[in-house]
């Protein structure tokens, strides 16, 4: 009744295509090509729509999308490391109180007000609530950890008189280790024994 006419309508867009044992081995090798490929991208390259693109990496391939890792490079120093073993085993076979000697430290990064992820946050509404999200200026703050066989040493937080977090330096390191570490290892006394 509206178009005065009987026929079918014809559809906008690109033609369906339905997944058979051709398309589902052109998605295959295309992918297999170009992994980081988005769909978008892989059903132009194949010229496919993307609802049959998806269901074939999904249903037919049994396909699934992952995710990118973020890790810290490591150094490639396995000689080093290697050697530092060696030697920290031949401290330990001479020294029997080697280890009462031994200090290990780290520092850890917190959080002060929680963490926002924004790519996994979403808000529906029917119209754009500009939502934000304020964090302070100084957002966390780093600590510095040791411990050894005996004890552990207290906390150490890198923050200035007024309790305001701060960047940690080379010069404030070295500040931290001379005013902080060193007297209180001053007041052990297994490690004036060797």
């Amino acid at each position: 009744m509206k178009t005065g006419s009987a026929l079918k309508k014809k559809p906008n867009g690109r033609p369906r295509s339905a997944p058979n044992p051709q398309n589902i081995e052109a998605v295959h090798v295309s992918v297999l090509r170009s992994p980081r490929r988005s769909v978008r991208k892989l059903a132009a390259a194949v010229r496919l729509s993307r609802e049959c693109v998806r269901r074939s990496l999904h249903v037919d391939l049994k396909f699934h999308p992952y995710k990118l890792q973020i890790v810290q490079e490591l150094e490639n120093d396995h000689q080093l490391r290697l050697e530092f073993c060696q030697q920290v085993t031949t401290n330990i076979n001479e020294d029997n109180k080697f280890l009462d000697k031994l200090w290990m430290s780290d520092e850890a990064h917190f959080h002060l007000t929680g963490y926002v992820n924004k790519q996994n946050y979403r808000y529906w509404a029917d119209s754009n609530p500009i939502e934000v999200h304020e964090r302070p200026l100084h957002s966390k703050v780093t600590v510095w950890c040791a411990v050894s066989s005996q004890r552990v040493k207290a906390p150490y937080f890198f923050e200035n008189e007024e309790r305001i977090t701060m960047t940690v330096t080379s010069d404030r390191y070295v500040e931290m280790l001379q005013s902080f570490v060193a007297p209180a290892l001053n007041n052990f006394p297994q490690l004036h024994k060797a």
